[in-house]
């Protein structure tokens, strides 16, 4: 099984950590991890890679993709069709994270991981589910947000 796990631009080693520590006997598995400028933690069993504005081709190759849940990445990755894990960086001031994370879990798009010691099995169901479909809905406010600038 090959994991991509991403985690923007904020760093959030305890997921690298985690992650790390839960295949760390699992030969067949292949975790590639992009992180942060500002992470500093160490890995054992995984390739890591800085913050890059290109990641569909660590995308195409992945069979689970392991995501914080900042809003670009999730819907990106939504956006991808590929297996997804929902991971809300709970050390954040704001709860966003973790709404969005609920929100797709709910809506049967992803699975949300919200205790960082059930990765490994949020990963393992993750790949054996079926998920609906994510359709973008295209944005046509444009005009309400002008008309309340104006």
């Amino acid at each position: 099984m090959k994991i991509l796990v991403t985690v923007g631009t904020t760093a959030f080693d305890e997921l690298i950590i985690e992650i790390d520590r839960a295949f760390k006997h699992d030969t067949n598995v292949s975790i590639m991890a992009q992180v942060s400028e500002k992470s500093c933690c160490e890995t054992h069993n995984i390739r890591t890679f800085d913050f890059c504005d290109n990641l569909q081709p660590y995308i195409e190759q992945a069979d689970v993709v392991v995501t914080h849940a900042g809003a670009g990445s999730v819907y990106s990755m939504l956006e991808s069709g590929k297996k997804l894990v929902v991971v809300p960086n709970l050390q954040r001031a704001d709860k966003h994270q973790l709404e969005l994370a609920k929100y797709v879990h709910d809506n049967k798009f992803a699975i949300a991981c919200l205790d960082l010691k059930t990765l490994k099995p949020c990963i393992l169901q993750a790949v054996s589910t079926d998920f609906s479909p994510y359709q973008r809905e295209k944005f046509f406010g444009h005009s309400i947000i002008r008309d309340l600038l104006i």
